[in-house]
């Protein structure tokens, strides 16, 4: 009996060592590698209440990564497009433009960690999940007949230069170039391409400016902390040979409608780039503040549209909307019906 009593004092010394050897080596790593910082901005952003303003409202509930990057709610969607009966919407939607000779171009704009996940720090977010979720959404755009860029294709490497501001919910103007080409490549690769009237721009740099970002806005009226402006180009896109500025051709063929990433104060020249690697005119008949349906809707009731419909119509919008709006889709369905109608009886759609 002693010897087994003396067999197991030993056997518990050497685990008290192994424990104490383990310790001390954890204690070294993480003086040698500490922790990321928190993602708490601070203690009113983590307070619900504390979003009381109209402004304030749309920035819940704010988060900070790294690197100076700050985040909200809608940048951590985990489940992209719409239920089933908003794909029967967008089907329809596709179908009542092609009816018209408009083929319809859907550009959904990822949400920020979706491309830039080096910057999440501590934030615990299904990047993965997100973007097969993201690439399954695009995929049933496509199979709807609608034709939907490349984005998901920005996944597969580590973006040399950020697409999106670091405290703002918009892209920059490397994010607008990137889409607007890879949006440029899918209108080219579709058959509408070979009826639009190609001409030739060219884009250049104009000056930079400073962005305060909504999110960094927001930081300051919740924390008081205040972080400094963002640098961006200027870019500015016009016909080759020429000093006319592409805004200002007569009836493109081509009909952008978007968010205030495609027309807002950032002037981020999103439809600039597009006129530039499409090669041919845009008519920017985007709008700030109309959520992602606002200016879609504002030019299928307009008198431009019923008269000369464009070969293509752009559709630029957050990704993070989720299209379930059955009231918006039953308006702009409608609508669509009646023009339809009203051309097949050889009449005039009333005001």
């Amino acid at each position: 009996m002693s010897a087994y009593k003396t067999y197991r004092a030993k056997v518990c010394c050497r685990l008290v060592q192994i424990l104490v050897l383990s310790l001390l080596t954890c204690a070294a790593a993480n003086a040698l590698n500490p922790p990321d910082e928190k993602s708490t901005v601070c203690d009113a952003a983590d307070r619900p209440e504390s979003y009381h303003s109209k402004f304030l409202k749309n920035f819940k509930t704010l988060q900070k990564g790294q690197g100076g990057w700050l985040y909200r709610n809608m940048d951590f969607k985990r489940t992209y497009g719409p239920r089933q009966p908003g794909y029967k919407n967008l089907q329809q939607l596709q179908q009542a433009l092609q009816a018209r000779g408009t083929t319809l171009v859907m550009v959904p704009i990822p949400g920020r960690p979706l491309i830039h996940p080096e910057y999440l720090g501590e934030i615990n977010y299904d990047v993965p999940r997100a973007r097969r979720s993201y690439s399954n959404y695009l995929q049933k755009l496509r199979d709807s007949m609608i034709v939907v860029p490349n984005i998901e294709s920005l996944f597969a490497q580590t973006q040399t230069k950020p697409l999106f501001f670091a405290r703002d919910h918009h892209w920059n103007h490397h994010g607008a170039r990137t889409i607007a080409r890879l949006t440029a490549h899918s209108i080219k690769a579709d058959r509408v391409y070979s009826g639009i009237e190609k001409q030739k721009f060219e884009s250049y740099g104009v000056g930079k400016d400073h962005n305060h970002g909504s999110l960094q806005r927001a930081a300051l009226e919740l924390c008081q902390q205040s972080y400094p402006k963002e640098p961006f180009k200027l870019y500015q896109t016009v016909l080759r040979d020429s000093d006319d500025l592409f805004a200002d051709l007569t009836e493109p063929q081509i009909v952008l409608v978007g968010t205030s990433n495609s027309q807002g104060s950032l002037s981020l020249n999103f439809a600039g780039f597009l006129a530039h690697y499409v090669g041919a005119g845009v008519n920017n008949k985007a709008r700030s503040g109309g959520g992602f349906g606002g200016a879609l809707k504002d030019y299928l009731s307009s008198e431009a549209f019923q008269r000369s419909p464009p070969r293509v119509l752009v559709w630029e919008f957050p990704g993070y909307y989720s299209l379930n709006d059955q009231v918006f889709f039953d308006e702009i369905l409608q609508y669509l019906h009646s023009i339809e109608t009203d051309r097949k009886s050889g009449g005039q759609l009333s005001s």
